[in-house]
């Protein structure tokens, strides 16, 4: 490399000489104080595009490593079976998969062969999931709903070791089924019947009480409130939102607890912001007014517009519902409910019983 010099030299000559030509870069930089040397360094840099580097004999081994690490990961596209095994059934498929924030639906080939279940990704080369079939105690395909809006099946196999619930869905859950029912019948392997399988979000058990029914969940953003009164703005975090028969209610996984718990009786109206408000870009604002000692708040969530959509709905069924009741009344003679207007105004239409204050 031979050293030149250019005054009007601009960036894109600089560029242009770095990838084609490269620069070399020799000095001694020695640093002092009030002239007492304290630090040396002698300093040797190469800059140059790889193609010059690999012409000039430079980072030869790391560009055959890296090479060789990228072949054998595009030979790597189908799944690596064992001595004697064979391949039963196959089709395209989502596993879900939940570790620690994380929650998705991973696609992949899922594969039942004559050993195991297993599930393999192409793009990039990874194993999902491998299961041995003594490790499986019970199957069942359920029903849940989908982004899409409609319910599709899955299939549930639960483990042994844990007592963990692998969710599967593919192109053709029922043949998916049939597969492994078969398999594991040739294995004589006797699965238990009515096992309880655990919720999606196993984190749910730690906070529901006995008997407390979930009506509606999903996944949606809360608006954080400030601990203190500085200027920085809320937060949204995600997390997950129930509303059971006696309260609503948001957890949040990264934290492991509850920071929102409102008992359904406090619940007084909910509504959608239109405008998108102060929500996540493409998200839709969800606010609910509660009851507080005595006090009217609000509280803030975020999410898709069918998902704050089917919120609004619950939750004003369940207010209106209550509504109703505190507007009615039995008959104090044969315990028909109707309005309480009706009743003191024009009397029991069944029995004919007709308030004092009327007579």
């Amino acid at each position: 490399m031979e050293p030149t010099r250019r005054q009007q030299a601009t960036l894109v000559d600089l560029i242009d000489r770095i990838l084609d030509k490269g620069i070399l870069l020799n000095t001694d930089l020695i640093i002092s104080l009030s002239g007492i040397p304290l630090l040396g360094i002698n300093l040797k840099l190469a800059l140059a595009g790889m193609e010059t580097m690999l012409e000039y004999g430079i980072m030869v081994d790391w560009d055959e490593a890296q090479r060789s690490i990228a072949n054998s990961e595009i030979k790597r596209t189908e799944l690596n079976l064992y001595d004697d095994e064979y391949v039963i059934f196959a089709a395209y498929g989502t596993h879900w998969y939940s570790k620690g924030i994380y929650e998705s639906w991973r696609g992949g080939t899922i594969y039942v062969t004559n050993k195991r279940l297993v599930m393999f990704r192409k793009i990039p080369a990874e194993t999902l999931l491998e299961i041995s079939y003594e490790k499986i105690r019970a199957m069942v395909i359920k029903e849940a709903p989908h982004y899409t809006g409609v319910l599709r099946k899955e299939l549930h196999v639960l483990l042994v070791d844990n007592n963990e619930a692998v969710q599967l869905h593919s192109i053709d859950t029922i043949a998916l089924k049939e597969a492994l029912d078969n398999i594991l019948r040739v294995n004589g392997i006797v699965l238990e019947e009515n096992a309880v399988f655990p919720q999606k979000n196993g984190d749910i058990k730690k906070f529901l009480q006995p008997g407390e029914e979930i009506i509606n969940k999903s996944n949606m953003w809360y608006m954080m409130k400030k601990e203190n009164e500085d200027k920085t703005p809320p937060k949204w975090k995600p997390g997950h939102l129930y509303f059971t028969d006696s309260r609503l209610c948001w957890w949040y996984d990264f934290d492991n607890k509850l920071l929102v718990d409102i008992p359904v009786e406090n619940l007084r109206h909910v509504t959608v912001q239109k405008d998108g408000g102060n929500s996540i870009v493409g998200e839709h604002p969800l606010l609910i007014l509660y009851r507080e000692e005595n006090e009217n708040k609000v509280v803030s969530f975020s999410g898709d517009e069918t998902s704050v959509r089917q919120w609004e709905k619950v939750i004003s069924e369940y207010i209106k519902d209550q509504e109703d009741k505190k507007n009615k009344e039995t008959c104090p003679k044969c315990g028909k409910t109707m309005s309480k207007e009706m009743l003191l105004q024009d009397g029991c239409s069944r029995c004919g019983w007709m308030s004092y204050r009327v007579k």
